[in-house]
């Protein structure tokens, strides 16, 4: 088959972008790989993974559960190698946090593989502490208000970009997607920053909230 062509860009100090020419054909086979070499191919092969609804393309909601999911992908023994000479987690204001994954983010929205839409979600205090919202809660707001969160999802030409990283990951690498994909997805936001926080407790030092989730 005749594959769209994939043209590679820098971006500043973005690691790899594509910039994709109008498809021949948009049927992506087995056959048709993209081998991954970068933090931002992990990035895009991580909102590809099925997760809890066991579909590809799965969303993510809010950046730092994006952040979170990354982090524990640098620590996985099939991925922290590749992930880690892309972004570097350091400890931040909520836990460990590269820069370097905001960067990606937004490149590729301007690439127009992935796009970021809001939704009004029901978050606890305690995870709106935790999560970039556009309205702030009252300090006697109520846990069951509805707050903004930004949901992370591929594009349709990010599908197909995805659909190609898929197929260059090993057996192993796509397991460990799933599974820390599934196993989060289906856990509170204050279930994955209490594991997040206990499990590597280096990268809470300069937290604001470690006191909540530290025990």
């Amino acid at each position: 088959m005749n594959l769209q062509s994939f043209i590679l860009n820098d971006i500043n100090r973005v690691g790899k972008v594509w910039k994709m020419n109008p498809p021949n054909n948009d049927i992506i086979s087995e056959n048709d790989v993209w081998v991954p070499e970068s933090a931002l191919d992990v990035l895009i092969a991580l909102l590809y993974g099925k997760g809890k609804t066991d579909s590809f393309g799965e969303p993510i909601e809010g950046i730092t559960r994006l952040d979170k999911l990354m982090f524990l992908l640098s620590k996985n023994a099939y991925f922290k190698e590749i992930v880690n000479k892309g972004y570097v987690f350091e400890p931040d204001n909520f836990g460990p946090f590269a820069p370097e994954l905001f960067d990606d983010i937004e490149a590729l929205r301007y690439e127009n593989i992935i796009e970021i839409i809001s939704s009004r979600e029901p978050l606890s205090i305690s995870e709106i502490a935790a999560e970039e919202v556009n309205v702030s809660p009252e300090e006697d707001a109520d846990p069951s208000d509805s707050f903004t969160v930004n949901e992370y999802r591929l594009t349709g030409e990010g599908m197909q970009v995805g659909a190609l990283i898929w197929n260059g990951l090993s057996d192993k690498q796509k397991k460990a997607i799933y599974d820390i994909k599934k196993t989060w997805q289906n856990k509170s936001l204050n279930s994955l920053l209490h594991y997040v926080y206990n499990r590597y407790p280096e990268t809470t030092e300069k937290s604001k909230i470690k006191d909540r989730y530290i025990h």
